[in-house]
């Protein structure tokens, strides 16, 4: 009895009495039952004093984790003010898997897993809880967090801060106008109030500032009151103002996320948009770059050939179908460009009859026309399918390289007399660019300091892969020039190359044919004095004759077809057996069916996502 007797006397001596030990909650106390056994047997025991053991309690219950974990806890949701902010930026696709992240895919490098990563790290996502916009929003629209978390299907952060993306790249493919939208942490509190001048100049709290009351960008700043951040002075908190008049400049969004994004991918500017804004349906024109050496091209082909694209057509025959996700394949291409160094071709539409006008220019001070010229077509259009610029191109080069003519685009286009695409490979995805977004309302802003940066990696980028083409020409140049080889090594190679060339052309048409005496003839007459040649010599007087060409060409009306829109479409809703055919058919009935829309709909849609927007000014 008397030892208990001493205990309590311990423990009311070190502020550890049966008032304060029941404070702490069930979970807890037996880890604090076991520290004030400690505490007490070391006092008893004269190894601590009781100074040092009174000491040790009230610094103990200053840093309690239990009181830290119950005020974090009680703390409302939806602490940081969200801002919905649409960022335009750039990037080199070459060493991406593509644009979208593919969610939980080992081995995904995608630029918008670098996008959130970087989003992350600069702590501007916020969790749906921290996310005021988001919190906000079920607010008014009584929804319970149950009915998120009840299913186990817990809200992502991306999901609550309203992503949405421009256009969606390839592997390979490159931006330089790509945009997206989200709602990111502003610098302003949502607990921030409005200062109000007085009229000796003196500033006095006002209401709750509001979204459209913030500076739509970084170099402005705003006049308010703030909540202090707590301080302390030993192990007592300092009695701060309710809130104190600070000036706050909103977050330079690009030049934050520059700082530690791959210097493959640039953001170069933002400003807050509208609510409903999407950075996909509230595009207006998409404008798409295909870069090409000249080579052999004939470039007026080209261009009569992208002629017959211009205005709205059925483009199934020129795109991959996802037959999933997409059941309408018109689409409409507003204008198109070809360009070399020398000439530029422009081709538009008349709004008045929809007839197509093809102008060409003569560039000023263009140098001479060279197979090492390096060209581009332009495509501008309000959206795009999927693969459709690689197909155009793919074509655009057959009617340049005169293996078809330009009409082969209008019977591509009729898909009532040729519903089922012919097999053909598309362009390469290396030289794509998705150059510019255009939205009838959207003024991204941008500054000195961010862009000054961002040239400088741009310019790094251009010198090294200026200095490795000059490199490459180089070598190509010193060896038509040094390099010798002997006529009759030229003269046979020339031969088992046409004797390929007729194998196959045999093989395709059984005919036989020779055209062996006229290629002796070219190059009797191309024979030199010597018995030697320079290789630049060489190879100008075989290429152009094509006679170092062994490929045949198939007329593309003449090669295999694959299976219709209809065919492929039977096919889902006929093949829901299978574990993988049943999925296809989800996705059809999800994608297609349900949200299937009619064109009155469609166009009120798209009228009232073509209004949102915003402006940095």
């Amino acid at each position: 009895m008397a030892k208990n007797t001493s205990r309590r006397s311990t423990l009311d001596q070190l502020g550890l009495g049966p008032a304060s030990h029941n404070r702490g909650t069930a979970s807890s106390c037996d880890g604090e039952r076991i520290a004030t056994e400690a505490i007490c047997h070391l006092v008893e025991s004269g190894r601590v004093s009781l100074a040092d053991a009174q000491a040790a309690v009230v610094r103990a219950k200053g840093t309690n984790p239990s009181r830290k974990k119950t005020r974090k806890e009680a703390s409302p949701p939806g602490v940081h003010r969200t801002r919905h902010v649409a960022l335009k930026f750039s990037y080199d696709g070459s060493q991406f898997t593509g644009f979208a992240e593919n969610v939980g895919t080992e081995g995904d490098n995608s630029i918008e897993k670098a996008l959130f990563t970087a989003l992350e790290k600069t702590r501007l996502l916020v969790s749906p809880e921290e996310n005021g916009a988001f919190v906000l929003r079920k607010q008014s629209s009584h929804q319970e967090d149950e009915s998120e978390e009840g299913h186990g299907n817990a809200i992502s952060a991306r999901t609550a801060a309203q992503y949405s993306r421009c256009g969606r790249t390839d592997k390979g493919v490159h931006a330089h106008g790509q945009v997206i939208a989200m709602y990111l942490k502003s610098a302003f509190p949502l607990s921030a109030k409005a200062a109000i001048m007085g009229s000796d100049d003196s500033r006095s709290q006002g209401e709750d500032l509001h979204d459209g009351s913030l500076p739509n960008n970084s170099l402005d700043k705003l006049e308010c009151f703030v909540l202090p951040r707590r301080k302390k002075q030993g192990n007592a908190q300092v009695q701060l103002p309710a809130h104190e008049l600070r000036t706050i400049s909103e977050y330079d969004y690009a030049k934050v996320l520059n700082n530690v994004l791959p210097s493959s991918i640039r953001v170069i500017g933002w400003c807050p948009v509208s609510p409903k804004f999407s950075a996909r349906f509230s595009c207006s024109r998409r404008t798409y770059r295909y870069f090409f050496p000249r080579r052999d091209l004939n470039l007026d082909a080209l261009a009569q050939g992208l002629k017959y694209m211009i205005g709205r057509h059925d483009f199934r025959n020129l795109c991959k179908m996802n037959c999933e996700q997409v059941y309408n394949f018109e689409r409409v291409i507003t204008s198109g460009d070809v360009v070399s160094p020398q000439k530029k071709f422009t081709l538009t539409q008349d709004p008045a009859d929809s007839t197509v006008q093809l102008g060409a220019r003569k560039l000023e001070s263009a140098a001479k026309e060279s197979p090492h010229d390096i060209c581009h077509v332009q495509i501008e259009g309000q959206a795009f399918l999927w693969h459709q610029i690689r197909c155009i191109m793919s074509i655009l080069f057959l009617v340049g390289r005169e293996l078809e003519r330009p009409s082969i685009v209008r019977d591509l286009l009729d898909v009532k007399a040729n519903p089922a695409k012919p097999a053909y490979d598309m362009a390469s995805e290396t030289a794509l660019v998705l150059h510019d977004c255009k939205f009838t309302r959207l003024n991204p802003g941008q500054t000195v300091c961010n862009l000054w940066n961002v040239t400088k990696v741009l310019e790094t980028r251009w010198e090294t892969h200026a200095v490795a083409a000059a490199r490459a020409n180089d070598e190509l140049e010193s060896i038509k020039l040094n390099a010798q080889v002997r006529w009759d090594d030229l003269v046979q190679f020339v031969k088992s190359v046409a004797s390929e060339r007729r194998r196959k052309e045999q093989r395709r048409s059984h005919l036989t044919s020779s055209d062996e005496a006229e290629i002796m003839a070219t190059l009797d007459d191309a024979k030199p004095s010597t018995c030697t040649i320079s290789w630049g010599n060489a190879r100008r007087e075989s290429k152009p004759k094509g006679l170092t060409e062994s490929s045949v060409h198939v007329p593309l009306m003449h090669r295999s077809k694959g299976t219709t829109y209809e065919e492929k479409v039977q096919s889902i809703l006929d093949g829901a057996n299978g574990k993988v055919k049943s999925k296809r058919r989800d996705r059809y009935e999800e994608n297609v069916i349900k949200k299937r829309k009619t064109s009155e709909e469609d166009e009120a849609f798209y009228d009232e996502m073509l209004k949102q927007g915003g402006s940095s000014l």
